[in-house]
């Protein structure tokens, strides 16, 4: 059981009532314009459920310049294998252990959770001293930072930002990607099938965000797949795809996959050919990703099998096309510029779907990655669909915000930790509406997000709150 024994301990407790996965965040919306309403504040409430609240300065700074507080209201719903949860309706069932915040069976959803527990408790609190606050609160960040890319120019109001989705204390981003999803649907032209037909799936991999991992060389399962089944071809033997499905989310890297196909060729010699190009794999990833392994299995026959011309062009265009880390900085060190991830694989009424995210902190570098997808797949007779480009938001080393979150650390004895990743967050939104617009991120400590194992540092929760409350009035009186 967990008791709240503070007003952000109640905030969490009172959100974490509320079912809000992305896409479903109409009830959390719905509450915090509830909350606005009963605290007098002015409030808008967008057709996608994005909600902005506007709270006065204190007495004696309404003439200092406004700030941004920023958290987004979904979550990732995962829960454990067996765990009966409805996601449409059931509440997070919250429990503390040795100092940290965890969840029955279920992501807990301190991302972003903690952040708008954050802006409800100083929305609320009339002993803060603080300049005008505006306090953005957006929906399917999760799956695209979609709520943010539907706000206007219009609703970024001032010239200063705090994002509250940060999971690490003590620490500021100092850039994000921008980037483009992207998807390329193949029709396969099915035949008549008569030879057996095989499963090969493709796992153990470790998998990551294709944001904050691309950079280590982690295997893409499909694309491992893929490699297994080009070389068949090319040392002439027989492969026709039935399906290839594997992936769950584009900003995942594909850790398991599969392919049903149909050969003529002998089950021995299609599997002695297979554990030769797993094992080349494997030394390959021997230190980067060494859990590969491999099964393959005779299924049903297949009545048909793609033609040889729809095997060749599917199987060509996933090998050729791009995927994983392409470029890093020559200005901060470990950062990566450029990915792409092929992260989704999968077959409907013969149509195979491939879903991928391209991310950089430049716009050509993204433009340029679409450009040679498309081309790929004007030559494989692939359809190549792009959605618009998020922006990126660039590094500014004379960040004045950045300036005064240090020093109010420095106050405390600590050192401001500085990350740069290439992961994409809604400020790259925030910063395209509003050039110019000065950003840091802020948080606390929270492991295993997105994942059922997923807990908040109690201490660091109600620590960090401390330090956002006196950033704020910094804020109010320089």
């Amino acid at each position: 059981m967990f008791y709240p024994s503070s007003r952000i301990e109640y905030w969490f407790q009172q959100i974490s009532e509320i079912p809000r996965p992305s896409q479903h965040e109409e009830q959390i919306s719905d509450f915090i314009v509830r909350f606005a309403q009963e605290h007098h504040l002015k409030y808008e409430q967008d057709e996608v459920y994005n909600v902005i609240i506007e709270k006065p300065a204190s007495k004696g700074h309404e003439d200092k310049a406004p700030l941004i507080l920023q958290a987004h209201m979904d979550m990732v719903p995962d829960r454990k294998p067996g765990y009966i949860h409805d996601w449409s309706k059931d509440p997070i069932l919250l429990k503390e252990e040795d100092g940290f915040l965890k969840a029955e069976g279920t992501t807990l959803g301190a991302d972003d959770g903690l952040g708008v527990a954050w802006m409800l408790a100083i929305l609320e609190d009339e002993t803060l001293i603080h300049p005008p606050l505006e306090c953005i609160f957006t929906v399917m960040e999760e799956i695209g930072l979609v709520g943010a890319r539907a706000l206007k120019a219009d609703a970024i109001r001032a010239d200063r930002l705090i994002c509250l989705d940060s999971m690490n204390q003590n620490a500021c981003d100092l850039c994000s990607a921008g980037g483009c999803y992207a998807k390329a649907e193949k029709q396969l032209i099915m035949e008549k099938n008569t030879d057996p037909t095989y499963c090969l799936e493709i796992s153990g991999l470790s998998g990551g965000h294709s944001g904050t991992d691309i950079h280590k060389e982690k295997g893409n399962a499909i694309k491992i797949i893929v490699r297994i089944l080009q070389e068949m071809v090319l040392k002439d033997i027989d492969v026709k795809v039935v399906s290839l499905d594997g992936g769950s989310k584009e900003n995942a890297i594909m850790w398991n996959a599969m392919a049903r196909f149909a050969s003529c060729e002998k089950e021995e010699s299609i599997r002695s050919f297979i554990e030769k190009a797993v094992s080349a794999v494997r030394i390959e990833l021997q230190e980067s990703d060494p859990g590969l392994t491999f099964r393959l299995n005779p299924v049903d026959q297949s009545a048909q099998s793609a033609d040889t011309k729809s095997t060749k062009e599917l199987l060509d265009f996933l090998y050729l096309v791009p995927d994983g880390f392409q470029h890093r900085s020559m200005a901060i060190e470990g950062l990566t510029v450029t990915s792409t991830n092929l992260g989704v694989i999968s077959t409907k009424d013969n149509v195979v779907t491939m879903l991928f995210l391209m991310r950089s902190t430049m716009d050509s570098a993204v433009e340029h990655l679409c450009n040679m997808m498309n081309s790929l797949a004007q030559m494989t007779d692939t359809v190549f669909i792009r959605d618009e480009f998020f922006r990126g938001w660039n590094y500014d080393s004379n960040s004045k915000l950045r300036r005064q979150f240090a020093e109010v650390l420095a106050e405390e004895g600590i050192e401001l930790k500085m990350n740069a990743e290439h992961g994409g967050l809604e400020v790259g939104i925030f910063a395209g509406l509003h050039p110019g617009l000065d950003i840091i991120t802020l948080g606390a400590n929270c492991t295993g997000y997105h994942t059922f194992e997923e807990k908040l540092d109690l201490k660091s929760f109600a620590y960090s709150y401390q330090i956002l409350r006196k950033l704020i009035t910094k804020c109010a009186v320089e």
